[in-house]
């Protein structure tokens, strides 16, 4: 089982990725040989960060009862 500190270090990371690509201002980002437009990119990690806050606040939910 992960711990809950990396939930929150994937949140900080996927935010700044998502800060920084507003202010690189490219079109397309290349990941895994595949070239994705800029929302796309965006899109992709504001979902990996969101569910890695989630997994965070239900593991500190848990960790408190």
């Amino acid at each position: 089982m992960r711990s809950n500190k990396w939930n929150l270090v994937w949140t900080v990371i996927g935010t700044v990725i998502i800060v920084m690509t507003f202010v690189n201002n490219s079109g397309s980002k290349i990941v895994f040989g595949f070239e994705l437009d800029i929302w796309m990119y965006r899109g992709l990690w504001s979902l990996i960060t969101v569910a890695s806050f989630v997994s965070f606040l239900k593991r500190k939910k848990e960790e408190a009862s």
